[in-house]
C-alpha cells in the first residue's frame, strides 16, 4: 500500500504512521487511499460515496493510520448501510474530534501546545513563515507531523484533522459570554420572510456585542502566572465562532468548520431549517490577501453547491483605505457579501 520506511516511535506511544525518527513519513496517494477503502467495500460488501471518499482523503492528507481509522469506525459503525454517505462520514469526523480518545490526535495536540505562539499565529493569520528545518520548533512540530512545507517553500498544515483537532483544543473554557450575545434581539428579526438568515442584521449585532464586550474574554489565560497563553488575533476568531454556534444551539441548527491546510482562514457551514449558508472570517493583513480572500470563498461555494457565501474580516481601526469597506460583489456567478468588523488593537483585549 506504499507504506515503508516508518521507523520508530519518538515520544507519548502514538502510532509509528503519525510520528517518526525518520521525517520522510510515506503518506498515500489518493489513489492508494481509494484503494484501502475498496478492499474495506470489498470485505463488507458496502459502498463508499465517491463523496467520502475525497472526504477521508483530504481530511486526512492520506495518512495511512487515519485513513484506515476512518474506514473502520464507518463501516463499524454503519453496518447495515449499502452505501457510506456524507452524514455518517460527518458523523465520524465529529466522534474523533469530540469523543475519540486518540493516541496520534492527543499527542499532536501536547506537542502544538508546547509551541503554541507559533500554532495559533499559523491559525489565525496570514502571517507565512518560511519552512526551515533548522528551526528548532519548526522541526519539532514537522517532527511530530502538524507541520510541513508547502510547494513554495512555506510552512502550511500538514494534516486538516490534526489542525482542526488543535484549533478546538485551543478553543477558550467556558467563559459565559453565550449567554450574552443574544440577550435583546427578537430572533424572528434575524430571518427574511422566506426563511433565510438576514446577515445584516445578525452581524450588526454581533458588532454591538464587541463594542459592549471586546474580545477579552476569548484569550485563555495561565492561572498560575495571569499571563495570556493565547495571541490576540485567536480572540477574535473564537469570539465569532461562538457568536454563530450560540445562534446555531438556539436554532437547533448545525454547523461544520471546513477543515484545510491553508493559513489564518476559517470556512464555516452553517444549516438552520435545512438552508445552508458559507461563512469565511479572517483577520485583515494587506489588500492582496483581503481580495484573494473573497476569490477562495466563491470557489469554496461553488465547490459545495451554495450560491453565495458571507466573508467577514476584522480589520484594525488604524487602518483606514477606502476599498476595504461592506458591499456585495458578484464572484465567479457567486454572490459574495462582505462584512467589516472593526477593533481597536489594545482596548479590546
Amino acid at each position: 500500500m506504499g507504506v515503508a520506511n516508518i521507523v520508530g516511535v519518538v515520544q507519548d506511544h502514538a502510532s509509528p504512521f503519525n510520528i517518526a525518527d525518520n521525517l520522510e513519513i510515506p503518506y498515500f496517494t489518493d489513489e492508494e487511499t481509494f484503494e484501502l477503502l475498496h478492499m474495506h467495500e470489498e470485505e463488507t460488501g458496502q459502498q463508499f460515496d465517491r463523496k467520502v471518499k475525497e472526504k477521508i482523503a483530504a481530511i486526512t492528507a492520506n495518512q495511512p493510520g487515519l485513513v484506515n481509522g476512518f474506514a473502520y469506525q464507518l463501516v463499524s459503525r454503519f453496518p447495515r448501510e449499502e452505501t457510506i454517505n456524507y452524514d455518517h462520514y460527518l458523523e465520524i469526523e465529529d466522534w474523533y474530534l469530540t469523543e475519540a480518545i486518540d493516541k496520534n490526535i492527543s499527542n499532536i495536540i501536547n506537542k502544538a501546545k508546547q509551541h503554541r505562539g507559533l500554532v495559533e499565529t499559523l491559525l489565525f493569520t496570514e502571517e507565512k513563515q518560511k519552512f526551515k528545518i533548522n528551526d528548532e520548533m519548526i522541526k519539532f512540530l514537522h517532527s511530530h507531523g502538524l507541520i510541513k512545507k508547502d510547494k513554495q517553500g512555506y510552512i502550511e498544515f500538514w494534516v486538516p484533522m490534526y489542525k482542526k483537532a488543535v484549533y478546538d483544543a485551543f478553543y477558550p473554557s467556558f467563559n459565559g459570554e453565550s449567554s450574552r450575545f443574544f440577550r435583546n434581539v427578537d430572533f424572528k428579526i434575524l430571518f427574511y420572510k422566506n426563511g433565510r438568515i438576514n446577515f445584516d442584521v445578525l452581524i450588526d449585532n454581533y458588532k454591538d456585542y464587541v463594542k459592549r464586550r471586546s474580545f477579552k474574554y476569548f484569550r485563555e489565560k495561565d492561572e498560575s502566572t495571569g499571563k495570556y497563553k493565547s495571541i490576540k488575533e485567536a480572540a477574535l476568531a473564537y469570539s465569532f465562532e461562538t457568536y454563530i454556534q450560540s445562534l446555531v444551539q438556539t436554532l437547533e441548527g448545525k454547523s461544520y468548520l471546513e477543515p484545510h491546510t491553508s493559513l489564518g482562514r476559517c470556512d464555516l457551514v452553517i444549516n438552520i431549517k435545512n438552508r445552508e449558508y458559507v461563512v469565511e472570517f479572517k483577520i485583515f493583513r494587506d489588500m492582496v490577501r483581503f481580495e484573494k480572500g473573497k476569490k477562495q470563498l466563491a470557489f469554496y461555494c461553488g465547490s459545495v453547491g451554495i450560491n453565495e457565501g458571507v466573508y467577514l474580516v476584522f480589520v484594525p481601526n488604524t487602518v483606514t483605505l477606502p476599498t476595504i469597506k461592506e458591499q456585495m460583489e458578484t464572484i465567479d456567478n457567486i454572490e459574495i457579501k462582505t462584512y467589516i468588523v472593526l477593533y481597536d488593537e489594545e482596548k479590546d483585549f
